[in-house]
């Protein structure tokens, strides 16, 4: 009997010693994300930055403008980190609200992520809409530049397209160049040349320098440049109209026989 009665206050002892000593593991700290600017209310072009701040470094940054539907993405090594506070640089090409959306991840645990969002409200400001573009003329407009054809079959004719450059600002860097603005579609055997606009809101700040590009495509990606480069595109300097706000004006260079009518609205 006395060897039962010991046992069972052991077991007791033991029990009650499992009990006091249960450790609840604490649950990790979420990562949080914060967008603060100064100013949502912008101008075409103006340069706006905000701040991206976190509790916790971050190893990785993902931004897009459209809902992620297309972004990207900017890393650290790993065991390396952005910090907890970045600085991004956004141009605001755009009439209408403008949402910049923003993920991070955690440095030390980059499946743990966090996003946020920030809008800015952008007006037209003192900005020119470019309206149409017609092309007038170009190096050996109506000859042969696709030789493959003959001197008379049509097909012989360049299948011209134009792009537009404008300074953009790097989203990280704060720094400008040049960017791809805008592809035209493509006019086959020189089509009519001319192309309208006003659905496509083309704004831009008069007091930047846009490049013109000219070009025939000669299908799977490749073209042939129509302003005989390099240099490949041309400066277009706006600012000299801005006191008069001409409703066209025309770009030429007699060089290679070009000639291109721009429709602006002030």
């Amino acid at each position: 009997m006395k060897i039962k009665i010991i046992l069972l206050v052991v077991l007791t002892f033991l029990s009650c010693s499992s009990d006091d000593n249960t450790v609840v593991e604490s649950q990790e700290e979420p990562l949080i994300i914060e967008l603060v600017t100064n100013n949502t209310n912008v101008t075409i072009d103006e340069v706006v930055t905000f701040q991206v701040k976190t509790n916790k470094p971050f190893g990785s940054i993902t931004y897009s403008t459209d809902n992620f539907i297309t972004s990207k993405t900017v890393g650290k090594s790993l065991g390396d980190s952005f910090g907890t506070s970045l600085t991004l640089y956004v141009n605001t090409a755009n009439i209408g609200k403008i949402t910049h959306s923003i993920e991070v991840s955690d440095a030390n645990n980059p499946s743990k992520k966090a996003k946020s969002s920030l809008s800015f409200t952008v007006e037209k400001g003192n900005a020119v809409r470019i309206k149409d573009v017609l092309v007038n003329s170009f190096y050996d407009k109506d000859n042969i530049w696709d030789t493959e054809f003959s001197n008379t079959d049509p097909n012989r004719l360049a299948d011209v397209f134009f792009v537009l450059q404008k300074p953009q600002i790097g989203t990280l860097t704060g720094q400008f160049q040049q960017q791809l603005w805008y592809k035209s579609n493509v006019k086959e055997n020189q089509g009519d040349l001319k192309w309208d606009l006003l659905q496509d809101n083309l704004y831009v700040n008069p007091n930047a320098i846009i490049q013109l590009g000219l070009a025939d495509d000669d299908g799977g990606g490749i073209a042939q440049d129509l302003l005989l480069g390099p240099p490949y595109e041309k400066d277009i300097n706006l600012s000299q109209y801005i006191s008069t706000k001409p409703d066209n004006i025309i770009f030429e260079d007699n060089s290679i026989n070009l000639d291109v009518d721009f429709g602006l609205e002030w």
